[in-house]
């Protein structure tokens, strides 16, 4: 086994523990069917605890990603996004056994035992570069990859994407992506490849929070950098919470406005289901205060804007086979989000509605990497979205 265990504080125990267990499969009898060897899926693992960040637990969605890995019988490549990425190495999460129930049972043991040495990774080294851990994550996938999986903000605060300068983070995602090509800077393994992101603009510590168009923009940025490596971004559903891990590297808060009046209505602004907090299959808010914080928010940016805007709202499909109930609910949802930015102030002429349910340019699929369908997937789809005239759904 390959991972630098000593480097985040696991006892020497702990260590042989686990490099007896990831091993122990190999001596299992044959009395049944063998772990099947002949479709192994690859995976990258960008994860550790930074400072502004909420202390990784990786989520339900994330799990269910590294489940699929094992059950393939692969492998992951874990990376630390440490302002110097740190590079934990390579170790199979399957099974050579040749028994079919000993073979689910060591699946059933490495999954738990990935999930907890991840959850315990912690950045050596200050600021944060995720765009180079996504590079060197990606470089042993193979050629049937299950992806790459990314937990953290997305805020990285080293060169060439550094979001702690001035205006980097409400910067055109196409000449940011221009940038990055003519440096030559974009990862190159990343051709049909899904990064599966857990957490981003969630934030914590000395951070401050984002802003609904902050964290829109910010999704819009590496949405365009990965397409532009030939891969495709994939947002994990499940907001990261909680404090920050105490006693890490220093890393460069990233500058907010607190009252967002310079919205590139070039793009789109997506609101997430997690903020507005629809109860489910309803256009209810089930904390309408918290809507309200949210939806405020933009309301001098629509108002500076001055041109009508479109809220759009999206579903997921889960499992349905038309798309009628789903394209009235994300209407009815669109409708609720148009009717309080109006009780905030919002003129109504500024303001139209649309619901597409789940027929849109960026439905995501709902099933796992093992074909399961997967409510957590499911979430990623229910969104509102603002738009300008002229701008599309999808940018």
């Amino acid at each position: 086994m390959t991972f630098r265990l000593a480097r985040v504080g696991f006892a020497a125990a702990t260590v042989v523990a686990l490099a007896a267990a990831l091993t122990a499969c190999a001596s299992a009898t044959a009395s049944g069917q063998s772990c099947d060897q002949s479709n192994k899926r690859n995976m990258g693992v960008v994860a550790g605890s930074t400072a502004n960040a909420p202390t990784t637990a990786l989520a339900a969605s994330a799990v269910a990603q590294l489940k699929a890995v094992g059950q393939s019988n692969g492998s992951v490549t874990v990376v630390v996004p440490s302002g110097t990425p740190q590079v934990m190495g390579t170790t199979v999460i399957g099974s050579t056994a040749q028994d079919g129930v000993v073979c689910q049972s060591d699946q059933r043991n490495k999954l738990t035992q990935i999930t907890s040495y991840i959850n315990a990774l912690k950045a050596t080294s200050p600021q944060v570069d995720f765009l180079a851990s996504i590079d060197q994550a990606a470089r042993n996938l193979g050629t049937n990859p299950m992806g790459v999986l990314v937990t953290g903000s997305g805020l990285q605060t080293t060169d060439p994407l550094n979001f702690a300068a001035s205006g980097v983070l409400y910067a055109d995602p196409a000449q940011v992506v221009s940038d990055l090509q003519s440096r030559g800077l974009l990862p190159t393994d990343l051709k049909g490849v899904t990064v599966y992101w857990s957490g981003m603009g969630d934030v914590a510590g000395a951070q401050t929070p984002l802003t609904v168009p902050a964290r829109s923009n910010l999704t819009a940025i590496w949405t365009a950098i990965i397409k532009a490596a030939g891969g495709t971004l994939s947002l994990l559903p499940e907001p990261s919470s909680g404090a920050a891990a105490s006693g890490l590297p220093a890393v460069t808060a990233v500058p907010v406005e607190a009252v967002q009046t310079k919205t590139d209505w070039t793009h789109p602004i997506v609101i997430r289901n997690s903020d507005l907090l629809f109860t489910k299959d309803t256009a209810t808010f089930s904390d309408p205060a918290a809507a309200s914080a949210v939806l405020q928010q933009l309301v001098p940016s629509i108002e500076q804007n001055g041109a009508a805007v479109t809220i759009t709202g999206t579903a997921s499909k889960d499992q349905a086979t038309n798309n009628t109930a789903d394209t009235a609910l994300s209407l009815r949802r669109a409708d609720a989000v148009k009717t309080a930015l109006v009780g905030l102030g919002v003129p109504a002429s500024l303001l139209t509605t649309a619901g597409v349910g789940y027929d849109w340019c960026g439905w995501k699929s709902e099933t796992d990497a093992g074909g399961a369908y997967s409510d957590a997937l499911a979430e990623q789809n229910r969104s509102v979205i603002l738009t300008s005239a002229g701008v599309g759904l999808c940018g």
